[in-house]
């Protein structure tokens, strides 16, 4: 059971809404849920391992990783301003690793509900045994 956890007040506003069901997409592993918040030309750059161009490359790379079972996402802050956001938290898989993560946006536009490009960080957590 995936328990999630956003700290980020996100109101109404619905960039903020749409990077926060984003994120629960990702730690479900539902790939349409996340290629339907994306332009059909996205840029997705995997910082120190991809840079993917087109929804068929990112679909790829995320059917590659549905296997990897989330137990918890905590989203810890989400903020956006005009066509930009970013979002940051930590995503707990359920063989134990943890993930601190930051994904900057580009939208479409300053109105758009579509994502053009993505920078996503990801560290891995190390914890003493």
């Amino acid at each position: 059971m995936l328990k999630i956890t956003v700290n980020a007040d996100c109101g109404t506003a619905s960039k903020k809404l749409l990077l926060r069901d984003l994120n629960i997409a990702f730690a479900r592993a539902d790939v349409e849920g996340i290629l339907d918040k994306f332009t059909d030309d996205i840029r997705w750059q995997i910082i120190g391992e991809a840079d993917l161009r087109g929804k068929p490359a990112m679909r790829e790379a995320l059917d590659a990783m549905k296997n990897a079972v989330a137990s918890e996402l905590v989203i810890h802050s989400i903020i956006t301003h005009g066509h930009e956001g970013a979002v940051n938290g930590v995503i707990t898989m359920e063989q134990g690793e943890s993930v601190a993560f930051c994904d900057v946006c580009q939208f479409a536009s300053s109105a758009s509900k579509k994502i053009k490009s993505m920078k996503s960080y990801a560290v891995e957590i190390k914890t003493e045994d």
